[in-house]
């Protein structure tokens, strides 16, 4: 045999792969794509997690400034219920009332707004309490007489499923216009 035979049998037995080769290169492709799915998934469940965390909080801050803003422009208290969760005002547009409940229906934990003309409709969902006290002209001295409230106090708190603080809050006080 010639060397240049010798070699050409050995190039031709080289120009292909081995089953050792491509055994280890399936291994290395399945351990590339077993981790990218994992960090894939891991990154959608912290995208769904933080996003609902964001709507929750947005609603909790949507609800507070609707209360406050609609009771800057009344004129004067209708009625604060004695739990706290329902409060009524009287303004130059007509009666507007906030509620929360437990269960509206088909859904859980709503705030209810009954506007000057008459529509209830749903504010917001999955606000764990909406709570109403009213304050006398110092606003200090919380009053039990709808007539004698000057302040009204809103606090809106939802729970935030995965946070290490599951429960957050906002408290706001706001004057009436008129008196």
């Amino acid at each position: 045999m010639s060397p240049q035979q010798t070699t050409s049998r050995a190039v031709s037995r080289r120009s292909g792969i081995s089953l050792l080769e491509l055994v280890i290169a399936g291994s290395l492709l399945a351990t590339v794509m077993a981790s990218l799915s994992l960090v894939m998934r891991t990154s959608r469940q912290s995208w769904e997690t933080i996003d609902t965390e964001y709507w929750r909080l947005h609603r909790m801050q949507a609800v507070s400034r609707h209360v406050i803003r609609q009771a800057r422009e009344a004129t004067s208290v209708a009625t604060i219920s004695p739990a706290g969760t329902l409060l009524t005002i009287e303004s130059p547009s007509g009666t507007a009332s906030w509620e929360w409940r437990s269960t509206y229906g088909d859904d859980a934990n709503v705030v209810l707004y009954r506007a000057p003309t008459g529509a209830e409709s749903v504010l917001a969902r999955d606000i764990d309490s909406l709570q109403f006290v009213g304050y006398g002209a110092d606003g200090f001295t919380a009053e039990s007489d709808a007539s004698r409230v000057h302040v009204v106090q809103v606090r809106v708190a939802v729970t935030l499923p995965r946070a290490v603080a599951t429960q957050r809050s906002i408290t706001s006080k706001v004057w009436l216009r008129a008196w």
